[in-house]
């Protein structure tokens, strides 16, 4: 069925992205001035928090006024045993891209988690845990999958849609080093949503992806403070050492490239046992 292009729906979902981009600097703003009148340091993980709930008022609020039924709207389908097994397995797979991604962007800009890794050991590591692993992945999968792709997707190709909202997807992080990840784990998941037909498949995808590298940075930080060592100067002196960089990018290039297609055969195992294959 061929889509008609709506200019004046692509206006509004613009109009909507950029709310949420000021939304995203009004929240940071506020807490650093009540940080700042109080004396206190505000915790990251009530920074994420405050961001999520105040994140999802705009997208629902348009469903809503829409009249499109919510779980429909964004996806909210269950999936098959199998199909969240293989979405794990996925999440290995795909790796290499976007570390690919990562290590591309450090020869311009440094790794911002490692650099920020002192703050997050320095507040609870639970509450930090729960915000970033649990809240931010379904919170982000909701806007940016859920809302900007599936409504991208009503008036352009799904490719456009989800390249689109890919863009939207790295472009709040306010960096280059987490935009280019970022970027490229935001067109994966909205192929993966695509295969299975439900945002509950880039939801786990992006919790398991935001587990482990958390998980990964407070153990490197840790392991270094037992060495006597700083996790991000060690960091920024791997990054300064330039044929290491490029062997490290080869070699990940590399694997990037059998990645793309084990991931291609693995969404279409997905889409054949969602009954999806059709798209």
């Amino acid at each position: 069925m061929e889509k008609t292009f709506d200019k004046i729906e692509l206006v509004k979902l613009v109009l909507v992205f950029i709310l949420e981009i000021v939304i995203a600097l009004a929240v940071g703003t506020l807490l650093n001035v009540i940080g700042n009148v109080a004396g206190i340091s505000v915790p990251t993980y009530m920074h994420v928090l405050a961001l999520d709930i105040c994140l999802l008022i705009p997208v629902f609020a348009y469903t809503i006024k829409k009249g499109d039924s919510i779980v429909e709207a964004f996806g909210f389908k269950g999936i098959k045993v199998a199909t969240f097994f293989q979405t794990i397995l996925l999440v290995i797979v795909v790796s290499p891209m976007a570390m690919f991604a990562n290590v591309l962007s450090q020869f311009f800009v440094p790794n911002t988690m490692v650099q920020g890794v002192d703050q997050f050991a320095s507040e609870s590591v639970g509450l930090t845990l729960v915000a970033t692993v649990l809240c931010a992945p379904v919170v982000e999968e909701i806007v940016c999958r859920g809302f900007f792709t599936n409504r991208l997707n009503k008036i352009m190709s799904f490719t456009a849609a989800a390249i689109i909202s890919a863009l939207m997807f790295g472009a709040p992080h306010m960096n280059i080093n987490q935009f280019c990840y970022a970027t490229v784990l935001g067109l994966i998941f909205a192929y993966t949503n695509r295969a299975s037909g439900s945002i509950f498949t880039s939801m786990i995808m992006h919790i398991v992806f935001n587990g482990y590298n958390m998980a990964l940075l407070f153990m490197m930080n840790w392991a270094m403070e037992q060495v006597g060592m700083d996790f991000a100067e060690a960091a920024e002196a791997e990054r300064a050492n330039t044929s290491s960089m490029i062997s490290t990018a080869v070699v990940l290039g590399v694997l990037a490239v059998g990645s793309f297609f084990l991931t291609r055969l693995i969404l279409k195992s997905i889409a054949k046992r969602e009954g999806t294959i059709e798209a």
